[in-house]
């Protein structure tokens, strides 16, 4: 952690932030499928985000794996640590987005606002906590395969 340099973060970041809204657009066009399809109909909104979020998972752990961090972290041990990371945040996530566009109602809002504004603050929430989980539990610097600055 000591020879992890901020030039080194930003870099990661970025490339973390390119690869995510990559994968936010894969997301949003699984949730809009989902929601579309109504696989549980009392939890359409909820349901679909978690579904949507749970299969671009996959996606994200290759494209981060390889572009984001450069990891030879072994295949197998990074994608169950990635999955655990999203999972958790994701199951958070999924539930406030049930509780906030489904469920909390004023009245007063464009439910259409409400249920997207949710759907990219919970997107944005979940990115933030998954950089930090990955890239020191999931890809942790020790794996770098290009450890140079």
């Amino acid at each position: 952690m000591l020879d992890y340099s901020l030039s080194r973060l930003f870099r990661e970041m970025t490339r973390f932030a390119v690869v995510g809204a990559f994968n936010v657009l894969v997301c949003l066009i699984l949730y809009e499928i989902f929601v579309f399809l109504d696989p549980w109909p009392a939890y359409t909104l909820g349901f679909a985000f978690w579904l949507s979020e749970g299969m671009s998972c996959i996606v994200a752990h290759y494209l981060h794996r390889r572009v984001t961090f450069q990891s030879s972290s072994p295949y197998a041990r990074s994608l169950t640590l990635t999955l655990i990371i999203y999972g958790a945040s994701i199951t958070i996530a999924s539930y406030f987005h049930h509780f906030i566009a489904e469920v909390w109602d004023s009245g007063d809002l464009n439910p259409v606002l409400v249920e997207y504004g949710s759907w990219y603050i919970n997107t944005a929430l979940v990115g933030v906590i998954a950089f930090l989980a990955l890239r020191f539990i999931a890809f942790p610097p020790s794996d770098d395969v290009n450890e140079s600055e």
